[in-house]
């Protein structure tokens, strides 16, 4: 009967696949510790008008430019079906 090559029959880990594990303890203090190290934003008010105000400037520049690709698109397709009627039509010219 084979057994995995990192399990004993008696079901323990072999102490190499033990030493490089990481534990779930270590792994969250590690977490903990850059979190408390990490620089804080300041949380004034004013900061807080000011990145709102930020954010709506720029989601209000986002649609603004969706919206004039929207018309630049139809304005070329306008143009495409018309050149391509011209040439389908010549009496029309």
């Amino acid at each position: 009967m084979a057994c995995h090559p990192t399990r004993r029959r008696s079901g323990h880990v072999d102490r190499l696949t033990a030493r490089d594990s990481f534990s779930h303890e270590t792994v969250f203090a590690d977490l903990r510790l850059a979190a408390m190290k990490r620089e804080r934003e300041p949380s004034s008010k004013a900061y807080r008008q000011d990145r709102f105000e930020n954010t709506e400037r720029a989601a209000k520049e986002t649609i603004e430019a969706e919206q004039r690709a929207r018309r630049e698109k139809t304005k070329r397709l306008k143009e495409l079906r018309l050149s391509q009627q011209g040439a389908k039509d010549p009496a029309t010219k």
